[in-house]
């Protein structure tokens, strides 16, 4: 006749409970990784069509459709959700509403608060990360044809050209901005934003000569680098 040793079994009940919990806990945490990089690809698939469609929208000839902008803002709405943690995926938002501001069939009305909207995206994007250049240049940009030249738009500008000082994107919008708003920055701010201005032009010039000219010439600001840059050979050129 065989015995069952009780002492041992109830010694060996606690270990293989143990390990069920280690190996349960280890196959949970697996799924949750295989969702997260699911989620990510998913994510990733969704702003790849919005970005290319959004690209498609400043080609064409046509206004861009309610319905259709629309369409665009849903999948924004899911990679946000797939990825809530991603600022790429704000931006995308913002993107979405300028654009419906500068292509879309709404009324006047409606495209002052599309640039709102943009801007707000922009604001939250930037609060993720807050060392990204070309957010601050675009909020500068939502700034300017909201017509607002206050302390956000002299601190986007600021924040921009020293975050990107040659990034050409960011020398492009801060010139254009810049050039654009000369005389309508804040009395109390005006000297240093023109000053940002100017600096960033004249790092322009080194390596997008022919856009910067192009620009300053677009808003006639010719004799102002003449005279608030004559102590620079590079707005010589605007002088004679």
């Amino acid at each position: 006749m065989t015995f069952i040793n009780f002492q041992s079994v109830r010694e060996i009940l606690p270990s293989l409970k143990l390990h069920q919990v280690l190996v349960t806990g280890f196959m949970v945490f697996l799924l949750w990784l295989i969702f997260i990089a699911a989620s990510w690809g998913m994510a990733d698939l969704f702003a790849r069509q919005v970005r290319y469609e959004m690209g498609q929208w400043q080609t064409k000839s046509e206004p861009l459709k309610v319905e259709t902008w629309k369409s665009t803002q849903a999948r924004i709405n899911w990679t946000r959700v797939l990825e809530s943690a991603n600022p790429e995926f704000l931006e995308d938002m913002a993107s979405a509403y300028f654009f419906l501001y500068s292509y879309g069939t709404i009324t006047p009305a409606e495209k002052v608060m599309a640039l709102r909207y943009s801007l707000d995206y922009y604001v939250k994007a930037v609060k993720q990360y807050p060392s990204s250049a070309s957010t601050w240049a675009n909020i500068a940009l939502v700034k300017f044809y909201l017509r607002e030249y206050d302390t956000q738009f002299l601190v986007a500008l600021e924040n921009a050209t020293s975050l990107g000082p040659w990034e050409p994107f960011v020398q492009q919008a801060v010139a254009e901005v810049g050039l654009a708003a000369w005389f309508f920055f804040p009395k109390q701010g005006r000297k240093k934003g023109q000053s940002i201005v100017l600096a960033n032009i004249e790092r322009g010039m080194q390596r997008q000569a022919k856009l910067m000219t192009a620009l300053i010439k677009k808003y006639h600001r010719e004799k102002v680098m003449c005279v608030y840059g004559m102590q620079k050979a590079v707005f010589s050129v605007f002088c004679w």
